[in-house]
């Protein structure tokens, strides 16, 4: 007889364990990766020394607690991408959420080295339109025209071995810029050897207002002009 009383609570444990696990719902499906904490990266010594600015594009692991496992660097200066492969390991994200579970993913970072004198952001009025158009892909759009949606800027550092040798000309950049407004392709065109790495490293960090077409963001190819001028004293 004094079983019978533990074999019924027993039971009815059982039963609210039941109850509460079929009550809680599974988590929704995730439709981005959610940043919960970044880092940012410390300038190199050398990469200072040096005068170096640019970008660094990293892929990383994120494991199913939305800490980073592992980052490799997809493009980016050999002098800045330590630097930033130690940032990219200290961010954390929400779990990404597949069919109720978490899930391990692969997502792209982009770290911009720039010294702050060489940086300038502009306001520029919001404007959502453009030309009509067809078609898909990056639209055509002249370099004056895309100059004007500029609205971060980085000056390029002019090189030290450039002065000496008292080169000065223009960087002809063919780009591709992102709905969002990002340098996504950046490959030089014309002019010295000696002024196209510290172009490049500054133009990677441009940013431009979207490109309307039809009322909605696209794509962009164009050219970009850097001058470099020796100051006359």
């Amino acid at each position: 007889m004094p079983s019978r009383p533990l074999l019924c609570l027993s039971l009815l444990l059982t039963s609210l364990v039941l109850t509460s696990a079929q009550s809680t719902p599974a988590p929704p499906d995730s439709t981005k990766l959610e940043v919960l904490s970044t880092q940012k990266p410390d300038y190199p010594l050398e990469a200072r020394e040096r005068q170096i600015q640019g970008e660094v594009r990293v892929m990383v692991t994120v494991n199913e607690s939305g800490k980073v496992d592992s980052a490799e660097v997809v493009s980016g200066d050999p002098v800045l991408r330590d630097a930033a492969i130690r940032a990219a390991k200290k961010w954390t994200f929400k779990p990404f959420i597949k069919n109720g579970a978490p899930q391990r993913v692969r997502a792209p970072l982009t770290f911009d080295f720039a010294f702050g004198d060489k940086v300038l952001d502009t306001k520029i009025k919001d404007e959502k339109t453009a030309p009509a158009g067809s078609g898909s892909g990056a639209v055509p759009v002249p370099g004056s025209v895309i100059q004007g949606k500029l609205v971060h800027r980085v000056t390029p550092v002019y090189p030290e071995e450039a002065k000496r040798k008292h080169i000065e000309g223009v960087i002809i950049l063919a780009a591709q810029i992102s709905k969002d407004g990002r340098i996504e392709n950046l490959s030089p065109v014309s002019g010295p050897k000696e002024l196209i790495p510290a172009a490049i490293g500054a133009v990677q960090q441009w940013r431009y207002q979207p490109y309307f077409m039809n009322g909605e963001p696209v794509a962009v190819q164009t050219t970009i002009t850097v001058n470099f001028v020796l100051s006359r004293r």
